[in-house]
């Protein structure tokens, strides 16, 4: 028997979502949205099982030449830039994970990596690149750097396919155009594409179960040429964008 499936995050921002970051050990979604005409970078966490709001579009006192890394334990992890005209990072800037508060910041090093023990972060100041490992919840300097194991993310992404398989690809209306977005979870099959209705070209999102349709969304709509991917599975919390402005998330 299919479950009814509702959104426990639908939120519109009033900037363009540019990024999205998960820890999920500790349930918590990031999101960083950007609007290039007030300059500014808001930074946004969710509770990806609950749909708790725990801070929305919090502008730093750097409004534009900050960017978001990740998070882990609890802390999401920001950078900022050399300068204006260079991508290059600099600094760290830990913000507690539900109150976007900052907790530590070090503007000499550079986030490099995650790890299970902590944060690798490389030392700006020597002309020879040096790593040193720092505690995720102070960013006080750890001892033993060697035989870091990475810290990764349950991240599933979805794969192409080329042609769907006759019985799915008839439940979809319109003209199926360009790659298809397929990932598989548990019964479900997660479905994103573009297709042609009336001359238009639209992206949807479809969720089938045993060969019947049992959630659909317009993500996009008359587009002038196809979209990234939409959607990503952390854990079992299926999570996409809407209009690049509109967060969703599902818990199949």
């Amino acid at each position: 028997m299919s479950v009814k499936l509702n959104p426990v995050v639908d939120h519109t921002f009033s900037s363009l979502i540019w990024k999205l970051e998960s820890d999920a050990a500790n349930d918590l979604l990031y999101i960083e949205t950007r609007s290039a005409e007030n300059q500014s970078t808001g930074f946004s966490s969710f509770n990806i099982k609950t749909g708790q709001v725990n801070f929305l579009e919090l502008v730093p006192e750097e409004k534009w030449l900050v960017g978001m890394d990740g998070g882990r334990k609890g802390i999401l992890f920001l950078y900022g830039y050399k300068s204006g005209q260079s991508p290059e990072h600099k600094g760290i800037i830990a913000l507690n994970g539900l109150t976007g508060k900052q907790v530590w910041a070090d503007y000499n090093l550079v986030l490099e990596t995650f790890t299970k023990e902590g944060i690798v972060a490389a030392d700006q100041r020597f002309q020879t690149k040096r790593n040193v490992l720092l505690d995720y919840k102070t960013g006080n300097a750890l001892t033993d750097i060697k035989n870091q194991q990475d810290d990764v993310e349950p991240v599933q992404y979805p794969f192409m396919l080329r042609l769907l398989p006759e019985n799915i690809a008839a439940l979809i209306t319109g003209t199926i155009t360009g790659d298809v977005c397929c990932l598989n979870y548990n019964s479900y099959l997660i479905i994103s594409l573009h297709s042609k209705n009336n001359g238009y070209l639209v992206q949807q999102l479809f969720i089938i179960e045993n060969d019947t349709l049992i959630y659909h969304d317009l993500l996009n709509e008359n587009i002038q040429k196809l979209q990234p991917e939409a959607f990503v599975l952390i854990k079992n919390h299926l999570v996409y964008l809407k209009n690049k402005i509109n967060l969703k998330v599902l818990n199949l």
